[in-house]
This record gives structure tokens, C-alpha cells and sequence, in this order.
């Protein structure tokens, strides 16, 4: 379905993307899902402005229900000082937009969906800062432990550290849950985390 993808000059929008943003204006008419999906394109930019600060030419974005695909030549060849630099971009962005809002918000009174905005920006922030493969801390712990103890080595530990890592994030969530009696988002995140660390360890 890839191929049916809403192409915008460099800019494609999955159909799924379109499908979820559909549903959630249909279940949800309030202010909350578009400062959701605001806080999610605020932390993808952050990773955009990083990488051309570090003049890594972007050809193509691809906008997913779950985050962007960047397509960049040069992206692999990033050196690891780089590297951290364009992972760290996108949390940071959510952190200063957080208190940006908590600072608008004590100077001139709060406003509708302040306090939403700032969760949802924090929780970005905290949650990619997670080191487990594939999120954003997971690519700062790589790019910070693999020049010091070489590829296999560093591979052992990251693997190590991100399983360790999903299966605090799962306990958490099931620990949410059983508080809240409704509330599974941080347990499915935990369950797909660590999931995805069993399948990358059998693979060959």
C-alpha cells in the first residue's frame, strides 16, 4: 500500500497515516488529537533540522502512523559525534516545547490543552530517551558506546542494555495498568519493545 502514498514534492503521507488522523477527528473531536500529532511532528523536525545542520541532504520523507521514514544518502556514513547529535535532536525538541508551553503558560495564563501539550511532549521526550534499539536513546547509547568497545562488543552491550530496558518499560506499563484498570498504551509499547529485541536476536 506504499505505493498509493500521498506524495507532496519530497513528502509522501501513508494511507494509513490519513486513515488513523480520519479516526481520530471521528472519536476524538476535542483540541487533544491534533496537539498529539503536533507533539509527534515537532519531535520528526527536530531530527530534520539536525540533520541539515550536519549537511546531510534529505531526498524524500515519508510521513507513517508511528513516525517518518527519512530517505538520505548520506545518513549511513554519519560519523558517531553526528549521529548523537541527530538522535538527540528530536527529544530535545520535545523538551523545549514542553517548557516553552509551561513558560507561556506562567506568563500569560494558561490556555486550552496546555497541560495536555506538555505531557504529550514530555512523554516523547522521556520515552525516546529510552536506551532500547530503534528509539532515539538507543542510536545516542550506539553512537556513544560503539567507537569505544568496537562493533561486536558494543553490538553485545546495546543488546543487552535495550532488552533490559523494554522489559522496565513492559513492567511499567503492566504496573499502569493494573493501577488505572484502563490505561495499556505504555504495556503495549513495552510488549512491542521487547518483541522486536527477541525477533532481532534470533535473526540470523
Amino acid at each position: 500500500m506504499s505505493g498509493l502514498a500521498l506524495r507532496f514534492g519530497l513528502l509522501r503521507v501513508s494511507p494509513w497515516l490519513v486513515l488513523l488522523i480520519a479516526l481520530f477527528f471521528t472519536l476524538d473531536r476535542s483540541i487533544y488529537a491534533p496537539l498529539l500529532l503536533l507533539s509527534a511532528m515537532l519531535h520528526e523536525m527536530g531530527h530534520l533540522r539536525a540533520l541539515w545542520h550536519c549537511g546531510v541532504p534529505v531526498t524524500g520523507v515519508t510521513l507513517h502512523p508511528f513516525g517518518i521514514e527519512i530517505e538520505a544518502p548520506g545518513l549511513a556514513l554519519l560519523p558517531y559525534r553526528d549521529e548523537l547529535c541527530v538522535a538527540a535532536a528530536g527529544p530535545l525538541c520535545n523538551l523545549l516545547t514542553a517548557l516553552c508551553t509551561l513558560l507561556t503558560a506562567a506568563l500569560f495564563g494558561s490556555f486550552p490543552g496546555a497541560l495536555f501539550f506538555t505531557v504529550c511532549n514530555l512523554t516523547l521526550c522521556l520515552l525516546n530517551l529510552m536506551p532500547v534499539t530503534g528509539l532515539d536513546g538507543g542510536r545516542m547509547l550506539a553512537a556513544l558506546v560503539l567507537p569505544v568497545l568496537g562493533l561486536e562488543r558494543g553490538e553485545a552491550v546495546l543488546q543487552t542494555v535495550s532488552g533490559a530496558a523494554s522489559a522496565l518499560i513492559l513492567t511499567a506499563g503492566l504496573v499502569l495498568l493494573w493501577v488505572t484498570r484502563c490505561n495499556f498504551s505504555l504495556a503495549m509499547v513495552g510488549a512491542y519493545l521487547l518483541a522486536r529485541q527477541a525477533l532481532k536476536g534470533d535473526a540470523p
